[in-house]
C-alpha cells in the first residue's frame, strides 16, 4: 500500500514537472506580457485592436509577434480610454489596447481594456 502511494506521488511529480513548463512556452507564444500562476490571477496582453463583436462579447487584438488573441467580455469588464465602454471599442480598430484578462476553460476572459491611442 505505501509502495502504491510512492507511485502515485512519483507520477503526479512527474506530471506537473513536464506541464510546468509547456505552459510557460504557450503563454509565451501568445505575446502574454504578464502571466499569473493560476487561472484566477489576471494575466496581461498588449496589441492592436483587430475586431469587435459586440454580438458574441468578443473583441481580438494583433500582439507585436503578430499572433491574434480572441477575449470574451463582460458588462463587468472595465474600459478606460474610449467612450461608451467596450460599445465604443467597435470603431476603433487600430487603437493599442493592454489588455488584462483571466483563462476560464479554453477562453480569455477580459477584466480591463485600456486604449492606449491608434497605431
Amino acid at each position: 500500500m505505501m509502495q502504491n502511494r510512492l507511485g502515485r506521488a512519483a507520477v503526479l511529480t512527474a506530471f506537473v514537472t513536464l506541464i510546468g513548463p509547456m505552459h510557460a512556452v504557450a503563454v509565451h507564444a501568445y505575446g502574454v506580457v504578464q502571466a499569473g500562476p493560476t487561472a484566477q490571477e489576471p494575466a496581461t496582453a498588449k496589441g492592436e485592436l483587430v475586431r469587435v463583436d459586440p454580438d458574441a462579447k468578443t473583441l481580438a487584438i494583433k500582439t507585436a509577434s503578430g499572433t491574434e488573441m480572441q477575449f470574451k467580455y463582460t458588462d463587468a469588464t472595465s474600459v478606460t480610454g474610449a467612450e461608451k465602454g467596450v460599445a465604443g471599442l467597435a470603431t476603433m480598430s487600430g487603437a493599442q489596447l493592454t489588455v488584462s484578462f483571466r483563462i476560464e476553460g479554453t477562453s480569455n476572459v477580459a477584466t480591463k481594456i485600456e486604449v492606449r491611442g491608434k497605431s
